[in-house]
């Protein structure tokens, strides 16, 4: 049911599961599907969409082409309206994702406006710059799609999809405190680093305009921060100011600035952290996303580590077969994967293995795909046709 619910089709979507029990077999249905046709089975289990989750929105743009707005929750952020059209590419492993399949299963958010697709892309990291929309779920019910960036080469016109654009963000204050301590509020003094970031946990993140209002939220809130990461470019995200319970490895970067409450007692990295000693952290790992900008050394190891996780995936899903191929999807576009929301963080300029391969499920043929014990499974698709002073960004 999850990956009907994330699958995207090349003109409508998922309408329904069949699981065989013996051999995991999976399959996907479509429109055709319903429970009229269904008939007693006890090797089988069948799931259908709730009636009505799959008829179409209202198709409408809703505002000008375009046209320009701030967004009313976030007044600094401005954006751009592109009705009838999609962005191709700029797809990511964002950190809301629960998590993150291999295409056509990539999708993840349903929103029922424009406006609320934006919403979604605001908080995420790594920043979201704009988002394109399909109102009427012709490439399923995950139809809200967060994009990374945009061109206007990689702008397509599109009967079925409406787009907005993020133009403008508020100015962030990066200037650094000149003392290396500051008095917060509470009564309590934060041990100021510049140029510096932390790789420990992250409680939440908020969007600040300043380092000392961030230090202040800190010191304020009752969720037993003790630290925090500042980030005056936004290159992890809008929410910027990040709260923190644990220091871990402190690295250099020209844009963050890294406090840390003086006489806390929050968790430090062990001597094979910090001199490169034989100690080993035995610190469990915290249960909350990981989104504080390291590089470095901590690039290195998270690559290795997405490399196996890629390859414990794909070997898991090794049975995964194209048939006949179809007609091109044209709404699918290659793109990378960047994994965020995991322990340590990866700047935005990193790039890992692309997962979001074109699809080969158009046109008339039936395809079938795997989610098995042998990694095969299978579904079946019919034919169906696609239908403050604001800070310019570039």
């Amino acid at each position: 049911m999850e990956r009907c619910s994330r699958y995207r089709g090349d003109g409508e979507g998922c309408f329904g599961v069949v699981w065989r029990i013996k051999d995991k077999y999976c399959w996907l249905r479509t429109s055709s599907t319903s429970a009229v046709g269904m008939v007693a089975d006890s090797s089988l289990h069948s799931a259908l969409v709730d009636q009505g989750d799959m008829n179409p929105l209202d198709t409408k743009c809703g505002m000008d082409d375009l046209s320009s707005h701030s967004l009313d929750s976030n007044p600094g952020i401005g954006y751009k309206v592109q009705c009838d059209k999609s962005i191709s590419g700029y797809d990511d492993c964002f950190s809301g994702y629960a998590s993150c399949e291999v295409s056509p299963y990539m999708g993840f958010y349903h929103a029922t406006s424009l406006l609320q697709c934006l919403e979604y892309c605001v908080k995420e990291h790594p920043l979201c710059r704009g988002v394109s929309y399909n109102p009427g779920l012709e490439i399923g019910f995950a139809n809200c799609w967060p994009k990374t960036g945009f061109t206007q080469s990689a702008l397509l016109d599109s009967s079925t999809m409406h787009t907005l654009t993020i133009t403008s963000l508020d100015r962030i204050d990066s200037s650094c405190p000149t003392e290396t301590t500051y008095d917060a509020k509470g009564d309590k003094a934060f041990a100021i680093q510049c140029g510096k970031v932390n790789a420990g946990t992250n409680i939440t993140s908020v969007h600040m305009s300043n380092v000392t209002s961030c230090i202040d939220l800190c010191a304020t809130s009752n969720n037993g921060c003790t630290g925090i990461t500042f980030d005056s470019e936004l290159t992890s995200g809008y929410d910027n100011c990040y709260l923190q319970n644990t220091t871990q490895v402190i690295s250099d970067q020209a844009s963050g600035i890294f406090a840390e409450l003086t006489g806390s007692s929050s968790p430090k990295p062990t001597a094979s952290n910090t001199s490169g000693g034989n100690g080993t952290n035995k610190k469990e790992a915290s249960k909350a996303w990981i989104a504080g900008p390291v590089i470095g050394g901590i690039i290195g190891l998270a690559l290795i580590a997405g490399a196996f996780i890629f390859l414990r995936r794909r070997k898991a899903k090794s049975g995964i077969v194209e048939a006949q191929k179809g007609e091109e999807n044209p709404y699918e576009q290659p793109h990378h994967q960047q994994v965020y929301g995991q322990a340590g963080y990866a700047p935005p300029t990193q790039q890992h293995e692309s997962y979001g391969q074109r699809s080969e499920l158009g046109g008339v043929n039936v395809q079938e795909m795997g989610t098995g014990e042998n990694g095969s499974a299978k579904y079946a698709q019919k034919g169906a046709h696609a239908h403050s002073e604001p800070q310019e960004l570039a």
